[in-house]
């Protein structure tokens, strides 16, 4: 249940701000109070939610430092496995990044933002079936979901969605030419945003 509040909180079902109604979750959810609020601890212990003794759980908002502190972890994490990336990269994988990165392009022109936020989320995680230490990707996942997508969204301008879009396809040849260097100042750039529009 920890993990479908989560996804609600940043999905933005559940918005920075919202004080959590045990009732209301009980019902949304169909659970007990009791499951709920070991969901709700679980949440409060990764920093998710708040807990106000006597008052209840909060969704908190999401500050810009807090962001910022956020996308840097994740460039750290995601910059250190760009050795083991190219290493495990195959061609199929290579061709299904390109392929993805096309439809991440596409989806600028055509599709709606969940259409792109879908369209991102496949890419990267094709991009990560090369990273064999499975602790590595949950650590990533759960930084990207730290921040809620319409945090993310809200400083999404098209010359942005632009630029990243054509850093997917930057991020396919540094694989494909197997370029960790190279990778490794893409991949910082693209999660951190540096340098963009």
């Amino acid at each position: 249940m920890a993990e479908t509040i989560e996804a609600d909180i940043y999905r933005g079902v559940l918005v920075p701000g919202m004080w959590l109604k045990q009732i209301d979750l009980e019902e949304r959810y169909g659970s007990t109070r009791l499951a709920l609020r070991h969901a709700l601890d679980h949440l409060t212990t990764r920093r998710i939610v708040q807990k106000f003794p006597n008052r209840g759980y909060y969704v908190p908002s999401v500050d810009r430092e807090n962001v910022q502190q956020i996308m840097q972890a994740r460039a750290y994490v995601e910059t250190s496995i760009a050795d083991e990336l190219v290493a495990n990269i195959t061609s199929d994988t290579v061709a299904r990044l390109s392929y993805l990165a096309t439809m991440f392009a596409d989806t600028l022109q055509t599709g709606t933002v969940m259409e792109q936020d879908s369209a991102n989320h496949a890419f990267h995680r094709e991009m990560l079936t090369a990273c064999r230490n499975q602790v590595m990707n949950e650590i990533i996942w759960d930084l990207r979901r730290r921040i809620p997508i319409a945090v993310q969204r809200a400083g999404n301008t098209p010359a942005r969605l632009e630029r990243s879009a054509r850093e997917h396809f930057e991020m396919v040849e540094a694989l494909r030419t197997r370029d960790a260097a190279r990778l490794r100042e893409v991949t910082a750039k693209h999660v951190t945003l540096a340098d963009k529009g």
